[in-house]
């Protein structure tokens, strides 16, 4: 076997590792909710629906992060804009 074909496999290998080690280790935001319980997901999901029922600069940077890359259609923006409104309406 050449020395380069050996590089090669070695750096291959040394990649696969590195990857599969940052998989089990997590990401910052993976590992914050990773061992998240349900009763814990339902508190963080209310928190977040009172949010956006009572707080004007939130909800205008969450519809702007979730519906202004919907840019190929303009009536699905319209939609995404639209159930805000439905779905948690300003008290």
């Amino acid at each position: 076997m050449s020395k380069y074909v050996r590089v090669i496999c070695a750096a291959a290998l040394l990649g696969v590792f590195a990857s599969a080690s940052a998989d089990a280790a997590g990401t910052r935001y993976g590992m914050k909710y990773r061992w998240e319980t349900p009763e814990q997901n339902n508190i963080r999901s209310a928190r977040y629906d009172w949010l956006l029922e009572t707080h004007p600069g939130f909800r205008a940077y969450h519809i702007r992060k979730e519906c202004n890359p919907i840019d190929f259609v303009p009536a699905l923006r319209q939609d995404c804009i639209a159930s805000f409104d439905q779905y948690e309406p300003m008290q």
